[in-house]
């Protein structure tokens, strides 16, 4: 039989991200934590890929089973190979194109199982697909409401099954004083002082929006630098650069290809603000981050995001440019105000939005589903 809640459960991670975005960070963080409580678990993962490469640098078991082109029937097969050997409890989906073949593949492989895995589909995005097969599925995930709410408008039917929980963050250092300090010495940002402002992410999230929003800005503050971090390489930022270009404001914005995991706080240290102009973001585990480096957000009133900027340390924009422009703009000449959000921030990612809280709420959901539950 399955695991029975307290009873350590053997957990196989199924995706074929080519990338290291925000849901494989969440994966990376989710298995640290859940080796340390005594889960054994394994990743079924796409070949050659760059999540690959992390998972191979941060030391947890993988096995390339999907082809980077092609080959859907050999990747199966070797998904079939994985489950028979890792005889997981549970078989957990977080990419949307592997829903059947793990359906497929845990199929096949039960005539060697000791007992049926249980599957459970994650969503880290909001979707509008239908997905009649997830009825067979034992349990689905979703990282915020928002993610949920898109899914059971396709899926009315599922709404049963479906449970959220957010992501969670390793919380750094707390900021000392210096971090309010608009002469502060950066630590990765080193030649750029105050006003620093940036968006970090990957680069489809309406980061070409900045553009309008800077050109309001710069009147005001006209040393201000406006920082784009995210994408893989120079090349990446070509298409964006371009639309700078044209606007005359290439002296005000720094585009940084993706930085590396261990200089976020840095990163977030180095910013006075943090923004965002995307208006569909499932999560966004870069605002937790921000906030919990004391850094404040400044956002579209749109999207998951909401579910943890609402909570405090953030001010969240209805309306368009000009609106947040606006505030962006009062929140810069406004250091007491910055550093009361600063400190909310950091109080709010450490109620609700830890490793630890998010790392438990794993931990109970999947003993739940192991057991025959629907809900954590």
């Amino acid at each position: 039989m399955a695991a029975e809640k307290g009873d350590p459960v053997k957990i196989l991670f199924v995706t074929n991200a080519r990338l290291c975005s925000g849901a494989e960070e969440h994966l990376i963080d989710l298995a640290h934590w859940l080796v340390a409580a005594g889960v054994d678990l394994s990743f079924a993962v796409r070949q050659q890929s760059v999540f690959a490469a992390r998972l191979e640098h941060e030391k947890l078991p993988y096995t390339a089973c999907f082809a980077e082109k092609g080959g859907a029937i050999a990747s199966i097969r070797r998904l079939i190979a994985v489950i028979t050997r890792e005889q997981p409890d549970i078989i957990s989906v977080n990419r949307e194109h592997n829903i059947y073949p793990a359906w497929i593949a845990a199929l096949c492989a039960r005539p060697f199982m000791r007992y049926r895995p249980k599957l459970v589909m994650v969503f880290h995005t909001p979707t509008g697909r239908k997905y009649p097969i997830l009825s067979r599925f034992d349990g689905i995930l979703a990282t915020s409401r928002f993610t949920a709410a898109a899914f059971v408008r396709a899926n009315p039917h599922l709404q049963e099954k479906m449970t959220v929980i957010h992501y969670g963050t390793q919380l750094p250092p707390a900021p000392g004083p210096d971090k309010m300090d608009p002469d502060r010495q950066r630590n990765l940002l080193r030649q750029h002082g105050f006003p620093l402002i940036g968006m970090v992410g990957e680069l489809w999230k309406n980061q070409e929006e900045l553009i309008p929003i800077t050109r309001h800005l710069v009147g005001t503050f006209p040393g201000l630098t406006v920082a784009i971090v995210g994408g893989e390489g120079e090349a990446s930022f070509s298409l964006l650069r371009a639309q700078i270009v044209e606007a005359g404001l290439e002296r005000h914005f720094l585009l940084v290809p993706r930085v590396p995991r261990s200089r976020i706080p840095d990163l977030f240290y180095d910013l006075d603000l943090s923004v965002s102009t995307h208006r569909n973001e499932g999560f966004g585990i870069v605002h937790i981050e921000s906030l919990a480096a004391g850094t404040p957000v400044v956002a579209y009133h749109a999207g998951g995001l909401v579910e943890i900027l609402e909570r405090g340390g953030s001010v969240l924009v209805t309306g368009g440019v000009a609106e947040f422009s606006q505030t962006v703009a009062s929140l810069l000449g406004d250091h007491v105000e910055r550093q009361r959000l600063a400190r909310e921030g950091r109080e709010v990612v450490e109620a609700g939005f830890s490793l630890e809280v998010m790392g438990k709420r794993h931990l109970a959901y999947y003993h739940a589903i192991s057991a025959g539950e629907n809900h954590a």
